[in-house]
């Protein structure tokens, strides 16, 4: 009740602003049962809201003692908090966690707020701070509830209880590698707690989240993974120490690398193939050209002709990623998207002598793109980066099926799609590359990649995308490179007969693999493990 009332009183700009998205009470039970299961006489909320966790603290009726500590930086909050009842054991601190020093709590439970480091005002004067109490430097590009949560583990009390809600992608990131490292040198990560049909059990999440449930121990032992699939799973749980499925021991969590692929493999069917390599083997992914002002650079047939630029000073350009809607993209579709005055060419300046290209600089100028964060960090403003066109484009974000594109055209592209470009091992199998991502299986390993938010939604970095694993160069041979290439102009009018006959030539290589003896790539692969 309380959480609907804030929620319908508070704009979403302000939520936003300060990272907020609100625990279930469901899920709060089970880190409270957490926390609270050993008798903590003093406990830290370093993130307190609307004081889900201390609600249900006093639903369980647990019989101790105990004084309970929020923190809580937004004023909108406090003043909310001012009408709530309160008891003696409860003391809210108006202020900012990451700039306190307040020694150390027996239990700390958190759902810390969700944005980058960077967007956080502060973070100039407070990360030294809080470096010079841990002991150790924080990345700069930190999701700032990462250093919530090194922060508070520096200030958990020994046999002290842990629970802190994280973003999932915290797994795969690279400001998480040292996190990870700490969490495992020091046995502080005991349960892991991931969730199915997320949106169900978390309506309000902006990107999908796992609970870490850690203990100061010192004890080595085996870390409980929990996969939790609905609501009603959850209120069915009596101890969240004993509802786990699988169990994998540290050592086959390296810090180093990505957790999402190895967690998501414990419930998953999907093996990969013995002998596949990276992807990166091939070619490498990168990002698309970032402009820093797309609404000026992105040009529509009216507006090339409104200001008369050439041929020598504009490129063709796909700008978004929904003017791609197929498989295959021609120099055909192209046109068909130019002449419908769609922005498929950009600004990209090789004579800034010439007379329309000046007008139209100086009108750019005029409504101040030159100001704009990345414009001005370049020289001239207006110059973007060099990029031939790729031959496979992959979609940044996804809902359900990966966006893979055979690139026919001249076109490069913005950030809407990552782009592929092979090396002298996969400039002869672009065709084959095409069919494994556009096929189930490779797909579903590709996926194992991904970086999962809010609403189904997954997100690709380039370096996911290197790291991915495809068929190896023997295995490619299996397929015939006119099979491929029938494939390609199938897609052209016919995905989903494409997308199966994908899936056969596929196939056909894990069939042939599952009988065949282990080659050199296999060895290789086995040898890295």
């Amino acid at each position: 009740m309380r959480e609907s009332i804030y929620i319908s009183e508070t704009p979403i700009n302000h939520r936003k602003d300060y990272g907020q998205f609100f625990t279930p009470t469901s899920i709060a039970r089970l880190m409270v049962q957490w926390v609270f299961k050993d008798n903590p006489a003093n406990v830290l909320d370093p993130a307190f809201g609307l004081g889900v966790f201390y609600d249900e603290f006093i639903k369980a009726n647990y019989k101790q003692h105990m004084q309970f500590t929020g923190y809580e930086i937004d004023e909108n909050i406090i003043g909310f908090l001012n009408n709530v009842e309160k008891s003696n054991d409860l003391k809210i601190i108006k202020g900012d966690y990451l700039e306190a020093n307040i020694g150390t709590f027996d239990g700390i439970i958190c759902n810390p707020p969700y944005m980058r480091f960077q967007k956080f005002l502060n973070r100039h004067d407070v990360l030294p701070k809080i470096e010079k109490q841990i002991g150790k430097k924080l990345v700069g590009y930190s999701n700032i509830s990462s250093v919530f949560l090194v922060k508070a583990l520096n200030e958990l009390d020994v046999n002290g209880n842990l629970a802190f809600i994280m973003p999932f992608e915290f797994f795969n990131t690279g400001y998480g590698k040292e996190i990870k490292k700490s969490l495992l040198e020091n046995h502080l990560l005991k349960q892991i707690i991931i969730f199915s049909n997320e949106k169900d059990i978390f309506p309000d999440a902006i990107t999908t989240v796992c609970v870490l449930l850690c203990r100061k121990d010192g004890k080595e032992e085996s870390i409980k993974i929990t996969k939790i699939k609905s609501v009603d799973e959850i209120n069915q749980i009596f101890n969240i120490s004993d509802f786990y499925q699988r169990k994998i021991n540290p050592s086959d969590l390296p810090h180093y690398k990505k957790w999402t692929p190895i967690l998501l493999s414990l419930f998953s069917e999907q093996i990969v193939p013995d002998g596949f390599i990276k992807l990166s083997y091939y070619g490498t992914f990168t990002r698309g050209i970032a402009t820093g002002a797309n609404d000026f650079f992105a040009l529509t047939k009216t507006k090339i002709e409104k200001w008369n630029l050439d041929n020598n000073n504009t490129c063709k350009c796909i700008t978004k990623s929904f003017q791609i809607r197929k498989a295959v993209f021609t120099e055909y579709d192209f046109d068909i998207l130019y002449d419908s005055d769609k922005p498929v060419y950009c600004l990209d300046v090789r004579n800034h002598k010439n007379l329309q290209i000046q007008n139209y600089l100086d009108e750019g100028e005029k409504l101040k793109y030159h100001e704009r964060y990345l414009t001005k960090t370049r020289s001239p403003w207006y110059k973007i980066e060099h990029r031939k066109p790729a031959p496979i484009l992959f979609g940044v974000f996804n809902r359900g099926r990966l966006k893979v594109i055979r690139n026919l055209t001249t076109a490069i592209n913005f950030t809407c799609y990552h782009s592929f470009y092979p090396n002298m091992f996969g400039e002869k199998l672009i065709n084959k590359l095409l069919i494994y991502l556009l096929s189930d299986i490779g797909q579903a390993i590709i996926k194992t990649n991904k970086r999962s938010y809010g609403n189904n939604l997954d997100k690709f970095e380039p370096g996911d995308l290197n790291d991915s694993l495809c068929p190896n160069q023997n295995q490619f041979e299996i397929i015939d490179n006119k099979e491929a290439e029938e494939i390609i102009e199938i897609a052209k009018i016919n995905e989903k007969m494409a997308i199966q006959m994908s899936n056969n030539l596929i196939q056909r290589i894990t069939n042939a693999q599952q009988s065949a003896p282990p080659d050199h790539y296999s060895a290789t692969l086995h040898r890295g493990r």
